[in-house]
Order: C-alpha cells, then sequence, then structure tokens
C-alpha cells in the first residue's frame, strides 16, 4: 500500500469516527392547558385564530435562543417537532377552546367553506429565552369581525416565564408554552367586551 493510499484510507477511518461521534438531534413540542374537547353551541359564533406574522429569525426547525447583547443563537441539536408557526397557531387555538364555550375556536389556515365571525390576527415581536433562562413573549394582537368592523382595537402586550432550568430545552419550551397560555387567558377575558365571556 502506497503512501497516497494509507492518507486516504486514514482520513476515511477519521470522517467515519467523526460522524458517529456527531450529538443527538433532540425533538420538542410546545404544549397547550388540557385536553377538554369542547363543543360549540349550535349557531355559536366562529372565531378564527391567526394569521399571526413572526420574525424571519424565529421561522426554522431549530431552537433560537437570544445571547449576550444582539447575538441571536440558532441551536441545530434541539429542534421543533413540528413548525414553529403551525405549533404557534394550534396552541393559541386549543388554548381559547378550553377557555371558551360560547364559540367555536378554528385555527389558521382556515377553510374557505367556512362562515367565519371573527378573526385574531397580529404579529409576534419577540418569542424566544435569553440567557438566563426567562422566556419573553411580545405579541400585537386585535380582533375584528368578517364584515370590516373592529371589535377590540391592536394593543400591544408582553409576558414572561423562568424556565425550571435556564440550558434545559425542554424547560425553555415548557415556559414558552406558558406564556402563550397567559397570552390566551387575556384574549379570553378580553373576548367579554364583544359578548364572548369566558368559562365561569
Amino acid at each position: 500500500m502506497n503512501q497516497t493510499v494509507r492518507h486516504l484510507v486514514t482520513l476515511c477511518v477519521l470522517f467515519m469516527a467523526g460522524c458517529g461521534s456527531s450529538p443527538t438531534v433532540h425533538y420538542y413540542a410546545l404544549d397547550s392547558i388540557g385536553s377538554r374537547v369542547a363543543e360549540g353551541a349550535p349557531g355559536a359564533p366562529i372565531i378564527a385564530v391567526g394569521a399571526f406574522r413572526m420574525p424571519e429569525y424565529l421561522n426554522r426547525s431549530q431552537m433560537v435562543r437570544r445571547g449576550p447583547g444582539a447575538e441571536i443563537i440558532v441551536d441545530d441539536f434541539n429542534r421543533w417537532a413540528e413548525p414553529l408557526d403551525d405549533a404557534i397557531h394550534r396552541v393559541l387555538a386549543s388554548n381559547l377552546d378550553q377557555l371558551l364555550d360560547r364559540v367555536i375556536v378554528v385555527a389558521f389556515p382556515t377553510s374557505a367553506a367556512l362562515n367565519i365571525d371573527y378573526r385574531l390576527t397580529g404579529r409576534f415581536d419577540r418569542f424566544h429565552a435569553g440567557p438566563d433562562g426567562n422566556v419573553v413573549l411580545e405579541v400585537q394582537w386585535g380582533i375584528v369581525a368578517m364584515n370590516g368592523t373592529t371589535h377590540l382595537p391592536p394593543r400591544r402586550v408582553r409576558y414572561q416565564s423562568q424556565a425550571a432550568r435556564r440550558d434545559d430545552p425542554g424547560a425553555i419550551a415548557e415556559a414558552m408554552s406558558d406564556v402563550l397560555a397567559q397570552f390566551c387567558r387575556d384574549i379570553a377575558s378580553e373576548l367579554g367586551a364583544i359578548g364572548l365571556q369566558p368559562d365561569s
């Protein structure tokens, strides 16, 4: 075996060893606040959740954290089990379905065949954890009727939740679910202004 072939064999062995030692990729999901199946009464108004816009840096499969200063950290080995945009709309709709029993809640995207009465829309400005494990949600939102009437004008809100372990992606995902739950409880309360009261 000549010297060149020996070098090639050595490089191949090192490459295969390196591939074998790559860290395992872990997947996480956002959770809703419960599993009760709410059944809207016949003729109940339908509220569509979304679309909510998200910053492009969050529009990826990897979990994203805020580093020191303005640094954005993309974690290649801890990822979302579904697109984050889909997860947010799913959890918001599921949470509101748990909190309200006088409406039918559907998530974006909605079928054109549905006769939507109200639409909840807005924009997520921040939705990630900082170096200390503190999750921040900053969101603008409002509710409009499909006839064009604004029932709840746009407003900006901020929520926080501290992850139980700041370096644990699972704990961060739980804290992210918690701020979404906080947001939904406020939405449910505000819906009283248009006659859609939360459960007592």
